[in-house]
């Protein structure tokens, strides 16, 4: 299973790490960029992208997942909408949380979807066709959306669409140590 991720300045990686966590265990990880070249994340870290976008053949995709953090440096990039359309027809899963949710509102792929954000959405008239659900996180059929303080849900989620947990005790034994801490 192929899992990319989006990275760009200033993305969150909190807000996707146990997701790459948990996909891992079943399939590759691949962050994607729009260039070849360092980029920081909103905490500090260091990363090189495995591939750049125009690179990356949407077939080969099987899950991607777009960060929040400060989108400033990717919003209005009609290589990413273009990309992100062509998984949807595809019938890719498409995973974003927090600001992320403007990339896939942007593309179109709201349009009459059930979603969530950390964004305000009635400043933004991208997220005005699709459903607005106040909740942690929205699943609608392939498209997972999450609120930044939602992470950890947004992970299990994932893992439930994409079917990584072996059994009902796995994913409870999942919850269990992340969400519960136990």
């Amino acid at each position: 299973m192929n899992t990319y991720i989006f990275i760009y300045d200033d993305f969150a990686n909190f807000e996707v790490a146990l997701s790459a966590l948990f996909m891992k265990a079943k399939g590759e990880i691949i962050t994607v960029a729009l260039e070849k070249r360092e980029y920081v994340s909103e905490e500090g870290f260091k990363f090189l992208p495995h591939k750049i976008l125009k690179n990356v053949k949407p077939e080969e995709v099987d899950l991607f997942i777009i960060p929040g953090g400060n989108y400033s440096s990717i919003y209005g990039n009609k290589k990413i909408y273009e990309f992100i359309t062509k998984l949807y027809e595809l019938n890719k899963c498409i995973a974003a949380i927090c600001s992320g949710t403007i990339q896939i509102a942007k593309a179109g792929i709201l349009d009459g979807k059930k979603f969530t954000t950390s964004m305000p959405i009635d400043e933004h008239s991208e997220f005005k066709k699709g459903i607005f659900l106040d909740e942690n996180v929205v699943v609608d059929e392939k498209i997972i959306t999450a609120k930044g303080n939602g992470y950890v849900d947004f992970a299990i989620e994932i893992g439930k669409v994409m079917d990584i947990y072996e059994d009902k005790d796995d994913l409870r034994e999942t919850e269990n140590y992340f969400k519960y801490f136990k």
